[in-house]
């Protein structure tokens, strides 16, 4: 299982293990309102106790398994629907999925599904929260989106994992993570991206250049295109620090899990 502790304590994660045709199924999965990876999101429903999808992402869905909708229904879909279409919805509907109403426009859809999400899951052994469709496209969008990484981590303790067309996204809490890259699915990418506010402590192992209480912010020092120099990183932050990698995913993962 993932490990995820208070800001206070070490956090250990390993956030490809989801990808691993193995993995266990303890994830939680939200759905966003971008073009669908089809053989990872299978992966993702295989292993997810709770799958929940936000307006128009359900229209991508639906096309998404053309032909084998009704082996892919998610428990929740949420959103002010000003982007689902209603035959997609009626479809859902039928199936007996719930469908709720979030029409506060102070949140993102995303932001509000999410808290959603956890709530509903309070009481199952979900470790993680896998977002896919959250991603590429419109740039306000995607900011969006690692904006709701922030509020995530006072909604839960566990980690929330941007996932999408060979790029994964969580925020690191201030104080000590260890990050396991040992799934021999990380690409030869990784970074650190100082979102929101200034770093001005920060200290790696397991980089080809890491930091020694170094800061981190924008106009000044920025890690992006690092790599690793072994199968075990840490990051010692005092803020909160976006954390970034890149992954190969085989279909044949995905098949051996169906």
């Amino acid at each position: 299982m993932q490990s995820a502790k208070s800001s206070t304590d070490m956090r250990v994660l390993r956030p490809l293990a989801c990808l691993l045709p193995n993995a266990a199924k303890t994830a939680a999965l939200v759905i966003l309102n971008r073009p669908l990876e089809g053989e990872i999101l299978k992966q993702f429903f295989n292993i997810s106790l709770f799958k929940a999808v936000t307006d128009g992402g359900i229209n991508r869905l639906f096309t998404c398994f053309d032909g084998q909708q009704d082996k892919y229904i998610p428990d929740l879909i949420t959103g002010d629907f000003d982007s689902a279409t209603r035959p997609v919805l009626d479809f859902y509907q039928q199936q007996s999925v719930s469908i709720m109403n979030t029409p506060d426009q102070d949140e993102t859809d995303f932001t509000k599904c999410l808290r959603i999400t956890v709530d509903k899951t309070k009481h199952l052994p979900v470790d993680q929260y896998l977002i896919v469709g959250s991603m590429g496209g419109r740039l306000d969008h995607h900011y969006a989106n690692v904006a709701t990484l922030f509020k995530a981590i006072t909604i839960t303790p566990r980690p929330v994992y941007l996932i999408s067309s060979g790029n994964l996204a969580c925020l690191l809490p201030p104080g000590k993570t260890v990050i396991q890259a040992d799934t021999g699915l990380e690409d030869d990418w990784c970074g650190l991206i100082p979102m929101g506010c200034r770093c001005d402590h920060v200290t790696t192992t397991g980089l080809k250049w890491n930091l020694s209480d170094q800061p981190l912010a924008f106009g000044e020092l920025v890690s992006t295109s690092n790599t690793y120099s072994a199968q075990q990183v840490t990051v010692e932050t005092d803020q909160p620090l976006l954390w970034t990698m890149g992954y190969r995913f085989s279909e044949q993962a995905s098949e051996e899990t169906g």
